[in-house]
């Protein structure tokens, strides 16, 4: 009897155990900030107790019409942790004889009411306000404590502000409704237990107002123990839009309230917060999606916009305090749990944005999830944001293979790919379309003239830093813009996702003076905003800051302003910048046309770039055969698709004879010459032809190199190969 007793107990402790294991499970108690400050709360002061004209009530009510005490324009502040409301006071005091009103005061001051904020008793979310003491207060600064007015104002007074309160009930349950939809790894079981842990607590004053905390216990979930799989076409489509519907609603709320105010420096203060939440969505999106990088960026975003969005509420009466107040409060919530990390299970979800959208502003018609990369014109009018070119050399149009080889001058630039013997003229032309810009852009700025030199040269100095002064590129055979896989576009290398809604992305990337014009506008502002705001100029190194602190924002983003002398940057970004001073300085020294290297030419003479691009025709890498054959080196090699093909048709002993060698080939197009590893203390040097995107073409071609037993090489094997200390000399060309 005594063993089946114990087996019972033991049997039932079990399946306790199994029932309420998720309580089992640890859980963390939450005390979210509830703050309310005195700007917000004197919106709902006035809306509850002064709904007369110009913010007044009447407190006195007198059925003659004889005596009236009103109270108008009210200012609430902290006055020994209590909350002290000041208004003005004026009365007039009188009696009814026979049909008339014998005056007996007219009083003209203030009224002080000390109270102090109280959690309701008959409901938990409900506050109200205790009065514990008024005063009556001259305009000399003289108490008044007795008397009839006295009597008549502390007895209705009172009474009055008894009858606030700050009923918080439909924004508590607006954030019940709120924090399931991200915790979508919570069972039914622990949300209800959440929800119904939820407990106003804590009420007190300060400086800023009230304040009180939004308590309630979150359990952990079992984290996912197997490594995440690559995700599918499906899975792929779903996280860009999840992180698409961010940014939207980001840009949306940004655009929503800088038209709501007109103080141009929150405007302002706006902008630099969309900027730097893109900027550091596309770090987000280079990260590793485990650890849901885009999750962390999206509410430290939100959080960073939330103050500004209550001092822009503080200056519109007609926005909806509560409403904020709600915004406010979920937002911090979603911080504190974003901070416990991944075993709480918090996700950002597409229906859990939509609720954020609401709380914020519910206009039928409008989605504010949708992720439009068109030109927004509200965008373009309330950041006044107009790159609009001036210098439009053509029509943009995609041009196919093959490209025309023969030297133009004053050729439009747009589809121009130079071949090396227009590399001169393209660079000439390039370089005067970049200056034209810069000073079409800054001549109505307010730069000096000597900050308008430095921006010419950082527009010239920016262009060969991200580009080497390219629009385009071939690939494919096909002539295409130079566009990054994190969005950059363009010879001056626009993010397309930074300035969605700000540019005209198709000519952003088929027309070179648009891209041109648009970069020098965002480098302009970047500068007046940024670098000469904070005074980098000022700062060790001078006036040259201004050029070095611009491009880091131009980089990186607001926040990296002074990246570029901060010893504590990675290690890439002092590359960056390092690699920026470099071409910084050439240009400054008159050299900015040895942006030649980097496309397989020489720099232009100082002679020969004085002349107009029309007679600058003497080329610097000749054809050697003809027009259409070309001889490349190591540098074309090493721009071409690794995963392409090229035909390798011989090895000789030197430059000269690798020279004499294509020379004497019928076959036409693009030759190149790379140099070997030394063989017998000798070096060698390779002949290639031409550039295939499969094998097959590659060997059908290779065809008519039959005799010279020509083989097929993948171009990511040369550029392996290559030996980058020892570039062949550009005499052999």
């Amino acid at each position: 009897m005594y063993k089946n007793v114990t087996a019972h107990s033991l049997n039932k402790t079990i399946i306790l155990v199994l029932l309420f294991s998720s309580h089992l499970a640890r859980a963390e108690t939450l005390s979210v900030p509830l703050k309310i400050d005195f700007s917000l709360l004197q919106q709902l002061v006035i809306s509850q107790l002064f709904k007369g004209p110009s913010a007044t009530t009447e407190i006195l009510h007198d059925p003659y019409s004889c005596s009236e005490i009103t109270l108008s324009n009210p200012k609430l502040s902290e006055f020994e942790q209590h909350l002290q409301i000041n208004t003005q006071l004026k009365a007039r005091l009188a009696v009814k004889v026979l049909d008339n009103c014998v005056p007996l005061l007219n009083w003209d001051g203030y009224a002080k009411i000390i109270s102090k904020p109280v959690i309701s008793t008959r409901n938990s979310r409900d506050i109200y306000l205790k009065v514990i003491d008024s005063q009556l207060i001259s305009h000399h600064q003289e108490s008044l404590t007795t008397g009839p007015l006295w009597d008549q104002t502390k007895q209705h007074i009172y009474p009055l502000f008894d009858t606030f309160h700050l009923d918080l009930t439909q924004s508590i349950n607006e954030i019940k409704n709120l924090l399931p939809l991200f915790l979508p790894q919570h069972s039914h079981t622990q949300i209800n237990h959440m929800l119904d842990s939820i407990q106003l607590k804590d009420i007190s004053i300060d400086q800023s107002g009230i304040n009180g905390k939004l308590q309630f216990a979150v359990d952990t979930v079992t984290p996912a123990q197997q490594k995440e799989q690559v995700l599918n076409e499906q899975e792929q489509q779903q996280w860009q839009e999840k992180w698409q519907s961010m940014d939207a609603l980001l840009t949306y709320t940004i655009k929503y309230y800088a038209q709501a105010t007109e103080l141009e420096e929150l405007r302002l203060t706006l902008f630099d917060i969309l900027l730097d939440a893109r900027y550091q969505l596309q770090d987000a999106l280079q990260q590793d999606q485990s650890t849901d990088p885009v999750r962390h960026w999206f509410i430290n975003s939100w959080t960073q916009l939330i103050p500004v969005l209550q001092k822009i509420s503080a200056e519109n009466p007609q926005q909806a305090p509560l409403a904020l107040i709600t915004l406010v409060t979920a937002t911090d919530a979603l911080q504190a749990l974003d901070k416990l990390g991944p075993s709480f299970g918090l996700d950002v979800s597409i229906d859990g944005l939509r609720r954020l959208a609401r709380m914020l502003n519910n206009t039928p018609g409008t989605d504010p999830l949708k992720y439009d990369q068109a030109i927004d014109p509200e965008l373009l009018r309330i950041f006044k944001f107009n790159p609009a070119s001036s210098i439009e050399h053509s029509h943009y149009q995609i041009n196919l293979w093959p490209i025309n080889t023969a030297v133009a001058a004053n050729r439009p630039l747009d589809n121009w790919i130079p071949a090396p013997n227009e590399l001169d003229t393209y660079l000439l032309q390039v370089r005067k379309l970049l200056i034209n810009s810069a000073r079409q852009s800054s001549e109505k700025s307010s730069l000096t003239a000597q900050q308008r030199d430095i921006f010419q040269k950082l527009i010239l100095t920016t262009a060969w830093q991200e580009s080497c002064w390219r629009q385009y590129v071939v690939k494919n055979n096909k002539i295409v813009s130079l566009h990054s896989s994190t969005g950059d576009t363009g010879i001056m290398q626009i993010n397309e996702n930074v300035w969605r809604g700000f540019i005209d992305k198709h000519k952003l990337r088929w027309n070179i003076a648009y891209n041109v014009d648009t970069g020098s506008h965002i480098l302009l502002k970047y500068m007046t905003r940024y670098a000469i705001k904070k005074g980098e100029h000022k700062k060790h190194g001078g006036i040259d800051n201004l050029a070095r602190s611009t491009y880091s924002t131009y980089n990186g983003g607001p926040r990296q302003v002074a990246r570029y002398r901060n010893s504590k940057a990675g290690a890439w970004p002092r590359k960056v910048d390092k690699a920026f001073l470099d071409k910084y300085l050439q240009v400054k020294r008159g050299n900015e046309l040895a942006v030649a290297k980097c496309l397989g030419g020489t720099p232009v003479s100082k002679a020969s770039s004085q002349i107009s691009a029309k007679k600058a025709s003497t080329p610097k890498i000749q054809a050697v055969s003809g027009a259409k054959k070309l001889i490349h080196n190591e540098t074309w090699i090493r721009q071409q698709n690794k995963n392409h093909f090229t035909i390798q048709l011989s090895v000789l002993s030197s430059p000269q004879a690798a020279k004499d060698f294509i020379r004497q080939q019928s076959t036409s197009g693009n030759y190149a010459i790379y140099q070997q590893s030394k063989k017998n203390s000798k070096r060698l040097y390779t002949v290639v032809y031409g550039y295939y995107s499969a094998r097959h073409r590659a060997e059908k071609e290779s065809r008519q190199f039959k005799p010279l037993k020509a083989w097929i090489r993948p171009f990511k094997d040369i550029q392996a190969s290559i030996n980058s200390e020892h570039l062949i000399s550009r005499k052999l060309l």
